[in-house]
């Protein structure tokens, strides 16, 4: 269900947004309001729900089959020791290429992809031992999306996160040599 959700986020946000009216609808009844105050009620929340699912949903996507098909994937990437509050504790948006114990990292600006300041190259990679785990509502804070999942892999630069989709990040440990998520 959740592979056809990322496919159709269109159709997604009407059936929430259909199931959204249903309840409020009910709910306005039980309450005992007018039903022209229940209607309208249900419609406008409805709308709501379903544009905003929509909207945090339909964002990140577009892009990411795009630089995919290209052989660049996209990434996020942040140090994970890094004091809070500093640049290195933000999750940075970016293309990655990845070999042998090496993953060179090209920033890019938000939802444009265009490269944006030094590319970056990470050697010595390898793995931590840590679980991969799945991006959370604090990562999607800082625009990491909720499909992706998160390893933690050693460098010569320190500890670094990677946010990427699940393919990509097998891609990744596979060309870098450590063991898929």
């Amino acid at each position: 269900m959740r592979k056809w959700g990322g496919m159709h986020p269109a159709l997604r946000a009407v059936l929430v947004g259909v199931l959204a009216c249903a309840v409020i609808l009910a709910a306005g009844f039980f309450a005992g309001a007018s039903p022209d105050d229940a209607i309208s009620n249900a419609v406008f929340y409805a709308l709501l729900i379903g544009g905003g699912l929509f909207f945090m949903t339909s964002q990140f996507p577009a892009a990411g089959p795009t630089l995919n098909g290209s052989g660049k994937p996209v990434i996020f990437l942040r140090f994970r020791d890094s004091p809070p509050g500093s640049l290195g504790s933000i999750w940075q948006m970016g293309i990655a290429s990845a070999g042998p114990a090496r993953i060179d990292f090209q920033p890019t600006t938000e939802r444009s992809l265009i490269p944006s300041g030094r590319s970056r190259a990470f050697t010595g990679l390898g793995a931590t031992g840590v679980p991969a785990r799945k991006a959370n509502r604090h990562d999607h804070q800082q625009d990491v999306p909720l499909d992706f999942w998160i390893i933690i892999m050693d460098s010569d630069s320190g500890v670094i996160e990677i946010a990427a989709r699940r393919d990509t990040l097998q891609q990744i440990q596979h060309a870098v040599g450590s063991a898929s998520p």
